[in-house]
């Protein structure tokens, strides 16, 4: 199933197959204004949710990596401008979850936020910035928590 949700003039942000446990518009709402705090705009965003194998495959196919990840994000954006297609593993996620004694929520909340900011030009490859990412991200999962409320 997809969801489209259209933000300010010709801006998107697509949802294929996202769980249940978000509402894809308080949280298209949320992602655009934690954007927007970060001095970046959307032109298109195209989350989407597929099964373990699929991202396997697309894995190795494009980054040559044989192991499972949760996310592969496809950064096609200019400038200021995000416009990304990202793929996101539910299996994953939860595993995630359970690991990291997160709530699957969280969890898909961080990947979210993780695959725009790559492409705002943030990496996670030394500890340092793994720390900057996770820290990002924690904020974007707070802002939802805050938002989501009041949106709804």
């Amino acid at each position: 199933m997809s969801i489209l949700y259209i933000c300010k003039k010709t801006q998107i942000i697509e949802f294929n197959n996202i769980p249940s446990i978000l509402n894809p518009q308080s949280t298209a709402f949320v992602l655009e204004s934690f954007i927007s705090s970060c001095d970046y705009k959307v032109k298109k965003l195209l989350y989407n949710f597929v099964s373990k194998e699929v991202l396997y495959e697309l894995n190795k196919k494009h980054l040559n990596h044989h192991t499972d990840t949760d996310i592969i994000t496809f950064d096609y954006s200019s400038g200021k401008r995000l416009e990304a297609e990202i793929f996101i593993s539910p299996w994953a996620i939860d595993r995630s979850a359970k690991r990291e004694g997160q709530t699957v929520e969280d969890e898909t909340l961080r990947v979210l936020s993780h695959g725009v900011l790559h492409c705002m030009g943030h990496n996670d490859t030394t500890i340092v910035e793994k720390e900057q990412m996770r820290k990002l991200e924690n904020q974007f999962i707070q802002m939802f928590h805050v938002k989501h409320r009041n949106h709804v």
